[in-house]
């Protein structure tokens, strides 16, 4: 069977909630988004770079929109944009009339864990 990889950003006390800016995601009445922007340096962005080697990434469908909306309107400039676009990208999401707005995204719909279960058979037969 295929390994699935995690790469996530954490904060001490378990926070994975909103890194990026501070509307990035209120649910809940969560106010503390952002948390990790300040802790972003070349050694950081050198680091994620070089993890683009993956044969694919798998998002859910929140993040998708998030991360590939804000990283493509950076420009070309930053090398992960060109990973993101150009890696093939499996967006899990309930909904199966979720459109899928960035080149190379293929939409997992149903129920994550078996649509990534799913996947994963796929990957390894």
């Amino acid at each position: 069977m295929g390994t699935i990889s995690v790469f996530v950003s954490v904060s001490l006390d378990g926070v994975m909630q909103g890194p990026g800016r501070a509307d990035e995601d209120t649910r809940g009445g969560f106010r503390h988004g952002g948390w990790a922007a300040g802790y972003a340096d070349q050694v950081t962005g050198k680091y994620v770079a070089e993890q683009g080697g993956a044969a694919a990434m798998l998002f859910g469908r929140r993040t998708y929109d998030d991360v590939l909306g804000y990283w493509t309107s950076v420009g070309e400039a930053n090398p992960f944009t060109e990973i993101l676009v150009n890696t093939p990208k499996y967006v899990a999401s309930r909904r199966a009339d979720t459109a899928l707005a960035h080149p190379n995204s293929t939409l997992l719909a149903g129920e994550a864990a078996g649509a990534v279960a799913g996947l994963k058979e796929r990957w390894t037969a």
